[in-house]
């Protein structure tokens, strides 16, 4: 009897931790068909593409990111919005910022475990034609998700 509860509680410990794992992966595997342009990009190859210049404050980012998934949808906007809405409450995202320009909106979400980030989702979007979507795989401590913002924030400041 101790046997079978043993493996009935490991394997309730696995489903739930799987369960939890779900990630911005799922999210494009179900919604690749629906997007306009569908992305999936290791980050050694999309990292080549970026400027010097610009990574001075990103360096440990673009260090621990992993792989980068893109999607744009130019249809079926409210659907696709509703359903990553859905995929963040499921998920417990948590939003990092929010910046609203006019009729354009960013939020920026992550997820967390274990006291590190392990992804990073970015949702970009007005409220009538195009939605983009970034996933961004990584491995950051809070801490150093905090120096990148801090200086990047420093970095805009002084080009003001």
């Amino acid at each position: 009897m101790k046997r079978i509860a043993t493996i009935f509680f490991c394997l309730f410990v696995l489903s739930t931790s799987f369960a939890q794992e779900q990630n911005f992966k799922e999210f494009y595997k179900s919604n690749k068909d629906r997007a306009e342009v569908s992305l999936n990009i290791p980050s050694f190859f999309a990292n080549l593409f970026i400027s010097d210049e610009d990574t001075d404050e990103f360096a440990v980012f673009l260090k621990k990111a992993r792989n980068y998934k893109v999607m744009v949808f130019n249809n079926n906007l409210s659907s696709v919005q509703n359903d990553f809405k859905k995929f963040v409450r499921k998920n417990n995202l948590k939003t990092l910022v929010k910046v609203k320009d006019g009729k354009e909106r960013v939020t920026v979400f992550f997820r967390e475990t274990k006291d590190r980030i392990k992804e990073i989702i970015v949702n970009v979007h007005d409220n009538k034609d195009e939605l983009v979507l970034l996933g961004i795989k990584t491995n950051l401590t809070m801490d150093e998700l905090s120096a990148m913002v801090e200086a990047s924030t420093k970095n805009n400041i002084a080009s003001n």
